[in-house]
């Protein structure tokens, strides 16, 4: 295909390096056929431009690979040689791949999904009302005195509707229960969080989800408090939070006041497909404060990089990394 007369320098090598990096992750999947391989070898053929793009983002590939998983490793065996000399990321591309594998358990225990930047709002059989927010799963169990359901993964919010059983909400291995309010509890790297809104909670745990209320183990919250505890874990003493901060992806935002670096990085990360690497970590304390839209989050990744004088590349789909 001939490129217009008018079409500037620097836009065509912009436009050979995102072929480059679309055929390096082609390689790395290991899905490539013959005839795919042969318009590999004539594109990259073209000019010593196009062999230069693709040997930067095949090397780029490569420098992923210090970030494989153990699991993944143990695989390697799995990768044939002939994939590995074509792809040069293969071992890379399994380890990222690993990660955003998908969860089979999701597929057949959740009633309500959203994919990353998504959200939904339901109603619930006995009038409550639920939204999800990114990247989101929840199971219902109301059951004979127990309106129980499970956060499998990621935020929700809870408006829990006056009368009947108590409502209780499960998550890694601890739960949050009331009769009426709002309240959003939220699951990260194996944390929960759970923030009080309205009315009065009780977080407990480590419990089974339907197990009677502990005596021991708990915490109450009342309006504009929160707790945490991490997977198996009990219940940290509670701390009052900025709802406006906090719940302000319901608006479509996030906002971050002095947040360390780090948190505020791994917060946008979860309104992004792609796997998030930060290779300096020097800077992960440092505070930050800023409003983002939840629809730009990858521009919002960009701008908070710069902030710190790092730069970001992406590999749509697949990695951010910034350095």
């Amino acid at each position: 295909m001939r490129m217009a007369d008018s079409e500037q320098p620097t836009t065509i090598s912009e436009r050979v390096n995102e072929e480059a990096r679309a055929w390096v992750a082609r390689l790395a999947s290991g899905g490539i056929d013959d005839a795919e391989l042969e318009r590999f070898h004539a594109w990259r053929a073209l000019s010593d431009a196009h062999r230069e793009a693709f040997a930067r983002e095949r090397a780029f590939w490569q420098q992923l690979q210090a970030l494989e998983p153990a699991s993944v490793r143990g695989s390697r065996r799995l990768i044939s040689r002939r994939r590995l000399l074509i792809g040069g990321g293969a071992m890379a591309a399994a380890a990222v791949g690993a990660v955003f594998a998908p969860d089979i358990r999701l597929l057949f225990e959740a009633d309500y999904r959203t994919g990353v930047g998504e959200q939904l709002g339901v109603t619930l059989p006995d009038g409550s009302a639920v939204t999800l927010n990114t990247d989101s799963a929840l199971a219902l169990d109301y059951r004979s005195g127990l309106r129980l359901v499970h956060l499998l993964r990621g935020e929700a919010l809870f408006e829990v509707k006056v009368g009947g059983p108590p409502f209780r909400v499960a998550a890694l291995g601890g739960a949050a229960e009331t009769t009426a309010g709002s309240f959003a509890v939220r699951t990260v790297d194996e944390e929960a969080s759970v923030l009080l809104m309205q009315g009065r909670a009780t977080v407990f745990g480590p419990i089974a989800p339907a197990a009677p209320v502990p005596t021991s183990s708990l915490v109450e919250l009342t309006p504009n408090l929160e707790t945490g505890y991490r997977q198996g874990g009990a219940p940290a003493r509670p701390i009052a939070f900025d709802a406006d901060a906090e719940l302000a992806w319901r608006s479509g935002r996030v906002i971050f006041d002095g947040k360390p670096f780090g948190r505020a990085l791994a917060e946008l990360g979860r309104y992004v497909r792609e796997r998030l690497v930060l290779a300096d970590r020097s800077r992960t304390g440092e505070p930050v404060s800023a409003i983002f839209s939840i629809s730009q989050a990858h521009e919002a990744i960009v701008a908070l990089a710069c902030t710190q004088g790092l730069s970001v590349r992406r590999i749509p789909g697949v990695v951010i990394y910034i350095s």
